[in-house]
């Protein structure tokens, strides 16, 4: 057990009440739609998009998804990086690097990039694929209106399946009472 290493007794709990909530300055906006319009939908939000309105990050759920949306953005003369699980990871913090610079200002990506990256630049969340859970949600939203960034920005989310209708309305319900997601433990 930790005690026979350390006093236990001398441990500190900590809780607060902002971790697993929503920042209440980000927009979270639910697009209802069929997985065909997906696509058009996110490529007539780029082009409307100024490039001045900060950094996006589109969240897929999986490596391939990241690899096709890419390919179709390179069609479209969108300028992006790719991050996925497939890449190196001497790859995957070249990238990263470069779109925290601001070389480029649209990052297609997995989960990866939901946690532990600095993302003051990013004012747009993309949920391409809705998360599967809760906790992927919440640290996706999290990549935006960071301390240091400029702007509150917003997470629009892509909702195509029946599945995701419950997970979206826990979260509108936390979102609309300023409570914490439920199931989501704010103690460490």
């Amino acid at each position: 057990t930790l005690a026979k290493f350390t006093d236990v007794g001398r441990f500190v709990t900590l809780s607060t009440q902002s971790l697993h909530r929503l920042p209440p300055h980000v927009q979270q906006k639910f697009v209802r739609l069929k997985g065909r319009d997906k696509l058009p939908e996110l490529l007539q939000l780029l082009k409307q998009r100024p490039s001045s309105d900060g950094a996006v990050l589109i969240f897929c759920n999986t490596a391939s998804t990241v690899n096709w949306l890419g390919y179709i953005l390179d069609d479209h003369k969108i300028k992006h990086l790719r991050l996925q699980g497939q890449m190196s990871a001497a790859a995957r913090a070249g990238i990263f690097a470069s779109f925290q610079k601001g070389d480029v200002s649209v990052l297609v990506c997995t989960d990866l990039a939901s946690r532990g990256l600095d993302t003051s630049s990013v004012q747009l969340v993309v949920n391409y694929d809705f998360p599967d859970t809760l906790q992927d949600y919440l640290h996706r939203a999290g990549r935006v209106g960071r301390v240091g960034s400029k702007a509150p920005g917003a997470v629009v989310s892509f909702v195509t399946h029946r599945w995701d209708v419950d997970l979206v309305r826990k979260i509108e319900t936390a979102a609309r009472k300023r409570t914490g997601l439920p199931g989501m433990d704010s103690t460490f």
